[in-house]
């Protein structure tokens, strides 16, 4: 008959008490965690499963982070064109109800409007995203539009000598002196101020040169959206001209333009406020083409704003895309790692049961003598 040693019992059962004791730990783990291992080690056969999927969701949350980037952005651009748009038919009402031809309206009122328009405009074009101009395309550190001054003295100024038309103005200068002194006609000034150089404006030589880029966002490995709106984009820049030249146009009761008629005289009828009719023309033609070109922009910034709306919905299709994927990734990963969290702790109850009943029985055999055993 084979016998047992006291100490092989011993050590028998504490190599028990250590496997219940780290069953336990792992156990205790897996119900504070909700995890079956911290490893992948521990996954065993579904480890490959698991990393698959959770590389998965990594690269659709970066494509995700970029659609949510670019919405966002989407969203400040349609918010600046969309103020754009109600600043500027602000000056067209204006100019449409107070400015009607043979009358003379409160058109220094009307200037001010301008001058504080043209400067929410320019705000809204160099509007940011964090560090990125919105505005500027991919050239995004660059600062799409500043004021140097360049277009305020291309348009100069006309200040007529009120005793004699028929001489020189006291001042003159730019394309507007020229205007008003005759030096070019009313259809040559028009020209002038539609065709103005981009610099000039004040925009950046990227976009002056036509080197800025387009933004696009990567929404998935095959497919990227476009959703470039420039400052210079032809309807703001029309804005921008059309506020400039209204701004810097001289007193209404002037009416530059004919000033420099050899058959001026001092008589009532030439001196302001009631210019002839041929300078009345001449100022009207003007006001009626700036509002022309206001209303032109207004309503091509509806179709930028389309095409923005659009990419919009698209990139926010393929977010919701992405984000089922992702919930789909989820629950296999979820199936491979997660522990069922009531039988988790049901094992822990009956494992505590198990490990007090083998401490009891190591008391038990800790306290064994030759008297009790018999």
């Amino acid at each position: 008959m084979a016998n047992i040693s006291t100490l092989g019992q011993a050590l028998d059962q504490i190599a028990r008490l250590k496997t219940q004791q780290s069953s336990l730990d792992l156990l205790s783990t897996q119900l504070t965690t909700q995890k079956k291992t911290q490893v992948f080690s521990g996954l065993e056969n579904d480890v490959i499963r698991s990393q698959r999927a959770r590389a998965d969701v990594k690269g659709l949350e970066g494509y995700v982070d970029n659609i949510k980037n670019a919405d966002r952005r989407i969203k400040m651009m349609l918010g600046a064109l969309e103020g754009m748009q109600a600043q500027a038919e602000n000056i067209s009402t204006s100019l449409t109800v107070a400015i009607q031809e043979g009358d003379w309206p409160d058109f220094e009122t009307i200037k001010d409007l301008t001058d504080n328009t043209l400067n929410f405009v320019m705000d809204l074009m160099n509007q940011k995203d964090g560090n990125r101009y919105i505005f500027a395309g991919a050239d995004s550190s660059t600062r799409p539009h500043t004021d140097t001054g360049l277009m305020e003295s291309f348009l100069g100024q006309f200040v007529p000598d009120e005793t004699d038309l028929s001489n020189p103005p006291l001042v003159a200068s730019g394309v507007i002196g020229d205007w008003g002194d005759g030096t070019i006609t009313t259809d040559e000034f028009i020209a002038t101020y539609r065709g103005v150089n981009e610099t000039v404006l004040g925009y950046s030589a990227s976009l002056t040169n036509d080197t800025a880029g387009k933004v696009f966002v990567r929404v998935d490995d095959n497919a990227e959206f476009e959703y470039t709106v420039l400052a210079n984009n032809q309807a703001i820049k029309d804005i921008m001209t059309a506020l400039s030249v209204l701004q810097s146009l001289p007193p209404v009761e002037f009416a530059p333009g004919a000033l420099n008629d050899p058959t001026a005289t001092t008589l009532p009828e030439d001196l302001p406020p009631f210019p002839p009719e041929e300078k009345q023309d001449n100022f009207f033609q003007v006001i009626n083409d700036l509002a022309e070109m206001i209303n032109t922009a207004i309503n091509n910034l509806d179709q930028q704003s389309f095409k923005l709306a659009q990419t919009q919905a698209q990139i926010a299709t393929v977010k919701s895309s992405h984000e089922s994927e992702m919930n789909m990734l989820a629950n296999i990963i979820g199936e491979v790692e997660d522990v069922d969290i009531t039988e988790t702790a049901a094992k822990i109850n009956l494992l505590q049961v198990q490990l007090e009943a083998s401490y009891r029985v190591t008391a038990l055999l800790s306290e064994l003598t030759l008297a009790k055993f018999i």
